[in-house]
């Protein structure tokens, strides 16, 4: 494992850790955010960087597309910025219009995180101080990066309240198998047989419908851009659609393929959000790449974005004492390994 300095923000100095395997399989972490911002993955033709990011901190501050990042306390949206917990009501700030994303202005994409190598783990701890973006409680909260001699890069997330509140943690690193360029080459699965329906603002309106029929079943593998002209993306520009998994505990629910390398995903968790839009304005990236059109997958495991407000949600209520813990596992495998 190594480390480096990679900047100084307004936390304060933020260093850089890099985890590798006897494979050539590398990844370098932030203590600002957990970003993962470099994902080397060995291919036939060589390694390639297959998230996007920046080179550096200046560029990460400035920027709001959570490249990488660590989210929390609640991923994803909160309609209105605001929830109840046993009657008790608690506004929380809002950043996406009326409503909150990603845990508000400041959410822990914009944190400074203690870290704690050991061995091929990378253990980050924050302490989420009560009323911290309006929710309610301290929360003890560790996340542990753990890169496997089987190319795959292990998340761990654990949070421990001191008062009901509400967590939902999940990664937002932005996906491209080819290291660069166009996603159209992309296939994906998804074992899903359901999906929350958004209304125009990308607020679940708490109906839970079948993907069959709609540009939403990926279970049996498909181009990812096939149908992304369809009418139901037109509103968003893409997708940006919470899928209901099958299945419970810590199991393969979704897979990325461009041909040459496949990302296999396991998570404990139950949703998982699948984000492919188009940057129609290019912006600067790594190693001077123009991220510019289709260029991307996000594949954030998750509970349903906005349960607090749906009874027939997932709970993401924690209440106090209680250890909030999920799992994601991101498996890498070449061509060559004959896994598709």
């Amino acid at each position: 494992m190594e480390k480096k300095y990679f900047g100084t923000g307004p936390k304060g100095p933020v260093d850089a850790y890099t985890l590798k395997n006897s494979n050539g399989m590398a990844v370098t972490i932030l203590t600002m955010g957990g970003i993962v911002q470099k994902l080397l993955v060995p291919t036939d033709g060589g390694p390639a960087d297959v998230c996007l990011g920046y080179d550096t901190l200046e560029e990460y501050l400035a920027g709001r597309s959570y490249f990488g990042a660590l989210i929390g306390r609640n991923g994803n949206r909160i309609a209105n910025a605001e929830f109840s917990i046993d009657g008790k009501r608690y506004p929380v700030t809002p950043n996406s219009g009326r409503h909150q994303c990603h845990g508000g202005l400041e959410g822990f994409d914009r944190k400074l995180w203690a870290a704690e190598a050991a061995g091929n783990s990378l253990r980050l701890t924050y302490l989420s101080p009560d009323g911290e973006e309006g929710f309610p409680g301290n929360v003890q909260v560790t996340v542990t990066y753990t890169l496997g001699e089987d190319n795959s890069l292990r998340i761990d997330y654990r949070a421990v309240p001191d008062w009901d509140t509400v967590v939902n943690l999940t990664n937002h690193t932005y996906f491209n198998l080819n290291g660069g360029g166009s996603v159209e080459n992309h296939t994906l699965w998804v074992d899903a047989d359901r999906y929350t329906v958004n209304d125009d603002e990308i607020i679940p309106t708490g109906e839970i419908a079948a993907v069959a029929g709609t540009c939403l079943d990926f279970r049996t593998p498909k181009e990812l851009l096939l149908e992304i002209d369809d009418p139901m993306l037109q509103k968003i520009g893409g997708y940006d659609h919470n899928f209901c998994l099958n299945g419970s505990g810590l199991r393969k629910v979704a897979a990325l393929n461009n041909g040459a390398l496949t990302m296999e995903v396991e998570t404990t968790c139950p949703g998982l959000q699948l984000y492919c839009a188009a940057y129609k304005r290019p912006v600067n990236g790594k190693n001077g790449a123009r991220y510019a059109g289709r260029c991307f997958v996000c594949l954030e495991t998750q509970a349903y974005p906005d349960a607090v407000h749906h009874e027939n949600f997932p709970s993401t209520v924690v209440r106090a004492g209680e250890t909030y813990a999920e799992t994601t596992v991101y498996r890498f495998r070449r061509r060559s390994d004959e896994i598709i």
